[in-house]
């Protein structure tokens, strides 16, 4: 067996250098917001509350949880593993203790959730007299095209001081401000405000320059490539740097995922989000874009996703991934099977929206009913044409859910007891009870050690 594997005692002494053990924090209290949080407790009566946190705050989580506990006499269950991205509210794990909220700390993505949230967002140092010279010395007050501000939402506690500063030297533009709250004009979790405090919607940005003060990351990358915007800067504070971002790369990229998925025979709609009724319909609403153009689509849920958990299904062809603007494995390449957005699933199979897209929907509320970029799906007929990846002819099937007759409910019944015929051909199929059928047997005890040696394994 020595031949095969490595050394247990490597496994086990490798040191993990890049990993932050704990983070030193002077003042704690007003660091996290607790007399926040204690008085959202008490004026809502809530009895259950969880604590979220992401990894790299799970060595505070603690201190944090007594400091709550000193003020408030209810109950707190610190939350330390999510089920899906930390950014996201774990409603999920919260139904395991019946919580009545849950206070969220670090990097949000402002979905939306089932269960009242009380964010408590990171805050970062910023020398804004810096900022601020640096913006005029980069962009001129005289110049007649608008502006609007973005920030991390490291610098929300500084909003008042940055906004004062940035109305006084661009009185005519506008700031994005952090929004918790669901509004009309809310997107991304930001509403745009001018130096009166009216509000406006996203279409506004279309005769602005944004500027972002911040650091690149999934944050700002969903901006640009989702708000129409003149031209789209990036200002860093640490390098006192501003760059132009465009992503034109990407964007191609993207086109081709879209002929990828016009390739498609059985389509995985894989689940990363639960929370919220939204999910629900996003995903009813994909498989019902999936059957007017007659192809397959399976329901995957596998919690985190990574490649060897997708790699069980080889039948799938292409995964449109239901999760939040804010989760990276979209860009991710090295899955066997590419992952899409539902907005490319949308501009690949429904015909009423405009194949060349300039602009991305990262955010899939915005596809549902009543929304800003709803679309009506046209039940397709029988059609034919070319794919641009493969140079074959490619065939668009009737859809069996259009007419009356009996033929055509016999095809629809049909095809629902085979889709999935592949699957249900191997012989494990997953954790299931089976009960009756399994053999009665005596609890063994089971294996002891890492999964490079075993202890009841040879040498």
């Amino acid at each position: 067996m020595a031949n095969f594997t490595t050394n247990g005692k490597i496994c086990i002494e490798r040191e993990l250098d890049f990993i932050q053990i704990d983070h030193h924090f002077d003042d704690i209290v007003s660091r996290f917001d607790i007399y926040e949080t204690c008085k959202w407790i008490r004026d809502n009566n809530y009895q259950k509350v969880c604590l979220q946190f992401p990894d790299e705050l799970l060595s505070v989580s603690a201190k944090i949880y007594e400091e709550l506990k000193k003020q408030v006499d209810v109950d707190l269950y610190i939350l330390g593993d999510t089920s899906y991205a930390s950014c996201c509210v774990d409603t999920v794990a919260a139904m395991h203790v019946q919580a009545d909220a849950i206070a969220h700390y670090g990097h949000s993505c402002f979905s939306k959730t089932t269960l009242p949230v009380f964010t408590v967002l990171p805050k970062q140092d910023l020398d804004i007299d810096t900022t601020m010279e640096l913006l005029k010395t980069n962009f001129n007050s005289n110049d007649n095209m608008k502006m609007c501000l973005f920030y991390d939402p490291d610098f929300e506690h500084l909003k008042d001081d940055m906004s004062k500063m940035w109305f006084k030297a661009y009185p005519n533009s506008y700031i994005a401000f952090v929004e918790m709250n669901e509004t009309t004009n809310r997107f991304l979790g930001r509403l745009i405000k001018d130096s009166k405090g009216e509000e406006y919607p996203v279409e506004i940005l279309k005769q602005c320059k944004c500027i972002h003060i911040g650091t690149r990351g999934q944050t700002v990358f969903n901006y640009t490539i989702s708000l129409p915007a003149q031209e789209w800067y990036l200002l860093n504070p640490d390098t006192g740097k501003v760059e132009f971002m465009k992503e034109t790369t990407w964007f191609k990229r993207r086109q081709y995922l879209v002929e990828k998925c016009k390739d498609a025979n059985a389509i995985g709609i894989l689940v990363c989000k639960l929370a919220g009724d939204q999910t629900k319909d996003i995903i009813k609403r994909m498989k019902q874009l999936c059957r007017v153009n007659g192809k397959k689509s399976y329901i995957v849920s596998v919690g985190k996703p990574n490649i060897a958990k997708l790699a069980n299904f080889p039948e799938i062809d292409i995964y449109v991934m239901v999760a939040c603007p804010e989760n990276d494995f979209y860009n991710c390449r090295d899955f066997y099977k590419p992952l899409v957005y539902p907005f490319e699933l949308e501009v690949a199979l429904n015909s009423k929206r405009e194949p060349y897209f300039t602009h991305h929907i990262t955010d899939y509320d915005e596809l549902l009913p009543g929304k800003r970029y709803y679309c009506d799906i046209d039940h397709v007929k029988e059609a034919t044409d070319v794919s641009l990846i493969t140079g074959k002819i490619r065939e668009t099937k009737f859809d069996p859910t259009e007419g009356h007759s009996m033929e055509v409910a016999e095809k629809q019944n049909w095809a629902l007891e085979n889709i999935g015929h592949s699957l249900q051909d191997r012989t494990w199929r997953g954790l299931e009870q089976k009960l009756g059928d399994t053999e009665v047997r005596k609890a063994e005890e089971g294996r002891k050690g890492i999964p490079l040696q075993y202890t009841n394994e040879p040498e």
